[in-house]
């Protein structure tokens, strides 16, 4: 594992760079998030180093145009342009809500591109996934620098607080976070330990990966509190800091305070100094537990960062950060910097900020018995503030170098070049003759020139259909790159086999014959594979309506169907990898079998999809729109009566060369969701918080105004 500092050249030219900080979570609209406010510090490091900064802030909480105004001018204070986005869903989905943050991201940065030369954004719910993938693929951004920040993964979290996952979409977290990490032009992790994770779970880490603590502005949070000379303060409160949840270890301490007073000891006043979780109700939880608590016991939810120093700069507080897990701990930067005495547990990245002759004092083991013999040790005076570790005192200047220096990558957009390849369109056909016309006009006004077409008529009997096809022949005829075949019925999987068979293409491209193609889709297809070496690609599409064309009056559009990509756990349960329509190798194609054939089952498409991604072969996600997908009432699917046959045929490929145990696991689906959150503490109650209170809070925090 390299440090940050190893990336930094001596002799590499240096410039003022036009930098962008990409975040959900940003000091200001958000209180106290961990990410926001290490890219607050971040930015404002930036901004005194005399690089542009901009932030572009992509939360829901952008609705407030008040709460907004003032974050602006906020940020504008400090010299640094406010931008804010609405993460607006395509349709009433989770894959729609999950894809919802990242499309805005990409989008509103796609609008901005030319005013950046780097870019920040975390690897949090893949939130810069959609514009590493653009990259990736060559659609944009071939002058921007990725700067991928490690800091929460959702497989991490889960795993380090012992937690299942609770929502379809973490499945879809857990795929765009780890891409967004592969896919970084640099990726930096605030510990070593979280890299570490990193590599150990498999991600396929770019060659410019490092870990380095987090920029932190030990003045941003004013003048550190005087030491008192070799005199023990008296304790007269611990405070809990952080959120008010499982996995920031509310429970553990909890558990270490209600363990000390069983023994009739006198405890300190207790404060729980955090944010409130949408998860888990703490005031019914520490309600219920601490019944028989004689302490005082005060709840601040509602601080921000800065406020939530100040209060712990007060006379005999002792701050306890109990977090089961943790990458680089803002709480721990806080307290270190205002010297501000503190225990916290001995996890993850926790130590690396720590003196190492320091830590035995101020660390303990995550479990409640060891919490509760360090409280005892600080029950009657507080201990000495903790001494950072040495690589603090030398971030900052690692952190302006490594930015001043430019990017010695190419920055050339490259080109089709002189021999593109052949791609053979493959349309299937059944008793649609008036759409398939408009399918195949799209197909003549393609930009890419060097493509064959192959129509498969799938046994159509309509007298309407045949004096079409008739037609159609006979233009064939005339046409050395198009065919016509006919079969009888067989279903959509044996009608583009079919296709496959007669093509010549080093690429097929499987089109419906509702479907109507934008000019350049063969185009831009064809060049994203070869640009970023795919063996198969899909794409999105626009939703629209009605017996005409798009963009006519027999027609009316609708909104963009958006997809994820390839993300293997979430794709034995819903289509998460695109439409049938894709581009894929012709060899990859025959290679695999090509579709299943089963009459009236659909999922034919998602099946191949599958068996791509688990014979380890580049497919991907083109997140443009690149044609019309007709939503009409006569389609193969609402044709299709055997929805269960098409879901097993989903998950068949993650059945091969398992035994009869693992089978069963795959193809298990009663009881996928946890009831509640009592779970998270051992209990038979649940503390998972009513809808009421959910409601409440998120009216609250969204009309909340003021930092």
């Amino acid at each position: 594992m390299k440090t940050l500092g190893q990336d930094i050249q001596p002799d590499a030219p240096r410039s003022i760079k036009r930098i962008c900080i990409i975040s959900s979570d940003i000091l200001g609209p958000v209180k106290n998030g961990g990410i926001g406010t290490a890219y607050f510090h971040l930015a404002v490091f930036l901004k005194r180093m005399g690089h542009d900064v901009s932030i572009c802030f992509v939360n829901g909480l952008a609705r407030n145009p008040q709460k907004m105004r003032q974050c602006r001018n906020f940020f504008e204070g400090q010299g640094i342009e406010f931008y804010c986005v609405v993460p607006r869903p395509v349709a009433k989905t989770t894959m729609a809500r999950t894809m919802a943050q990242p499309y805005a991201a990409y989008e509103w940065l796609k609008c901005n591109e030319e005013q950046f030369d780097l870019v920040h954004v975390s690897e949090w719910r893949g939130l810069g996934y959609i514009a590493l993938l653009s990259k990736k693929l060559g659609i944009a951004f071939e002058n921007i620098h990725f700067v991928i920040k490690g800091s929460s993964p959702t497989l991490w979290a889960a795993e380090g607080n012992q937690q299942f996952l609770r929502e379809k979409r973490q499945l879809g977290w857990v795929f765009m976070e780890r891409q967004s990490a592969e896919m970084a032009d640099t990726l930096i992790c605030g510990s070593k330990h979280l890299l570490e994770w990193m590599d150990a779970n498999r991600y396929n880490l770019p060659a410019r990966s490092f870990f380095w603590p987090n920029v932190f502005l030990d003045d941003l949070i004013n003048e550190p509190a005087k030491n008192v000379e070799e005199k023990q303060e008296a304790v007269k409160e611990w405070v809990f800091f952080g959120r008010l949840e499982p996995r920031k270890g509310i429970v553990l301490f909890i558990n270490a305070i209600t363990a000390m007073a069983s023994k009739q000891e006198t405890l300190p006043a207790i404060t729980f100094l955090g944010g409130i979780s949408h998860r888990f109700d703490a005031r019914k939880f520490i309600a219920d537990k601490c019944k028989n608590l004689r302490s005082q016991i005060t709840f601040k939810t509602n601080y921000n960062a800065l406020q939530a120093i100040e209060y712990l700069r007060g006379a005999g507080r002792l701050a306890v950060i109990p977090a089961l897990l943790e990458n680089s701990p803002i709480a721990v930067y806080e307290c270190l910097a205002a010297q501000i005495p503190f225990i916290a547990a001995d996890t993850g990245g926790t130590a690396e900020l720590i003196d190492e002759a320091d830590r035995d004092r101020i660390l303990f083991k995550p479990h409640y018995l060891a919490l509760a013999e360090k409280l005892e040790l600080c029950r009657k005076a507080l201990p000495k503030p903790g001494i950072k570790h040495q690589r603090l005192d030398g971030s900052l200047a690692v952190w302006r170098h490594w930015h001043e220096q430019d990017d010695p990558a190419s920055k050339t957009k490259p080109v089709l070049g002189a021999h593109p390849p052949l791609v053979s369109v493959c349309i299937t056909h059944f008793e649609r003759p008036e759409l398939l016309s408009q399918a195949l006009k799209s197909v003549d006004q393609q930009s890419y020139q060097k493509i064959e077409v192959i129509i498969v008529d799938d046994g159509s009997r309509s007298e309407a259909a045949q004096r079409f096809l008739k037609k159609l022949n006979e233009r064939c005829q005339g046409l050395p790159h198009w065919k016509l075949i006919y079969q009888d019925n067989m279903y959509v999987g044996a009608a583009r086999n079919a296709a496959a068979r007669e093509a010549h293409g080093e690429y097929l491209l499987f089109f419906d014959d509702d479907n109507v193609m934008m000019p350049e889709m063969v185009e831009k297809l064809v060049f994203a594979a070869l640009f970023s070496k795919a063996d198969c690609l899909t794409c999105s599409s626009i939703r629209f309506t009605g017996i005409g064309e798009p963009h006519t009056k027999d027609s009316k559009l609708g909104t963009q169907i958006q997809f994820m990509g390839p993300a293997k756990a979430w794709s034995t349960r819903v289509n998460v990898v695109g439409d049938a329509t894709c581009i894929v190798k012709a060899n990859i194609f025959k290679s695999l079998g090509g579709y299943t054939q089963e009459y009236r089952t659909g999922k034919e498409d998602i099946e191949l999809y599958n068996k791509i991604i688990l014979n380890n072969k580049n497919i991907f996600y083109y997140p443009d729109p690149l044609y019309y997908y007709r939503i009409g009432e006569v389609t193969m699917k609402r044709q299709n009566n055997l929805s269960e046959e098409s879901d097993f045929r989903q998950v068949k490929p993650f059945l091969a060369d398992k035994d009869a145990e693992d089978k069963s696991l795959i193809l298990f689906r009663e009881g996928d969701y946890i009831s509640d959150a009592s779970e998270l503490v051992g209990g038979t109650k649940s503390y998972f918080p009513s809808k009421i209170k959910n409601i409440t809070r998120k009216l609250h925090k969204l009309i909340r105004v003021g930092f």
